[in-house]
């Protein structure tokens, strides 16, 4: 019997421990977290010539940070991995090797470049209940790129004093 509610126990605590991770389909404008997918808004401006640049969530590795109210809606903002896979830039932060460009977020508003932007805000809703409920919080250092120009950081970078607090992993592919 004691042997019995032991698994029990380890089962539940497997099941509610399971961290959701999300990922972003660039190809087919979805993305999923845990077991919901959703459709998503593609972004109006078209891809620069030039730079090469994409107006979509570029590809690579973020962590989702904590809820917030932006742009009058949910929003989660998105920390982008370095292209060395050392650290994570900060959200406020322009990233040099993306242009000098930053302000990555996930939400159910307007269709802004560089944010992954779901069509469906009940859609967004039921993202929002797999990441909030189905992950823990951590805590992480980023860093921050004090003079964004000609894609380096001028100024060198530096890592804030206050850690930033992230859900899960996001995966733009």
């Amino acid at each position: 019997m004691i042997f019995l509610i032991i698994c029990i126990l380890l089962i539940f605590q497997k099941i509610n421990c399971e961290n959701v991770y999300c990922t972003y389909y660039r190809e087919t404008d979805e993305i999923t977290c845990g077991q919901v997918t959703c459709s998503t808004h593609v972004p109006q401006s078209k891809p620069d010539e030039e730079t090469g640049l994409d107006p979509k969530l570029p590809r690579g590795w973020y962590r989702i940070g904590v809820m917030q109210i932006r742009h009058d809606t949910g929003w989660f903002n998105l920390y982008r991995r370095k292209a060395t896979g050392n650290g994570y830039w900060d959200f406020y932060t322009n990233i040099p090797e993306r242009n000098c460009v930053g302000g990555f977020g996930l939400h159910a508003g307007e269709n802004i470049d560089g944010s992954v932007s779901v069509k469906d805000k009940k859609c967004f809703d039921r993202l929002v209940n797999q990441i909030e409920r189905k992950s823990t919080s951590e805590k992480m250092d980023v860093l921050q790129c004090r003079k964004c120009i000609y894609n380096s950081c001028w100024l060198g970078t530096r890592t804030l004093h206050d850690q930033r607090v992230y859900l899960t992993n996001l995966r733009s592919y």
